[in-house]
């Protein structure tokens, strides 16, 4: 099992990767960290098109290696 991320440490590096999904819509997935408004700390992964943005608050560490596949998957993780 992958080692979970979310609820560590804020990070200022943030990595970012953009892919292309099967409709044509092109996503850019970063590492952001929680709202200050949020009761919890930690970062989130987000993904933002222009249509759309989605937030993962826990996903794998490795989050930047996944194949494309598995992080359009994690992409409608709740």
């Amino acid at each position: 099992m992958r080692d979970q991320v979310g609820a560590g440490p804020q990070t200022s590096e943030a990595r970012t990767r953009t892919y292309v999904d099967d409709d044509g819509t092109c996503w850019h997935v970063s590492e952001q960290p929680f709202s200050e408004y949020d009761r919890r700390s930690g970062n989130s992964l987000i993904f933002a098109s222009d249509l759309a943005v989605r937030r993962v608050r826990n996903y794998p560490a490795d989050w930047f290696s996944l194949p494309e596949l598995e992080l359009m998957a994690l992409s409608w993780s709740v």
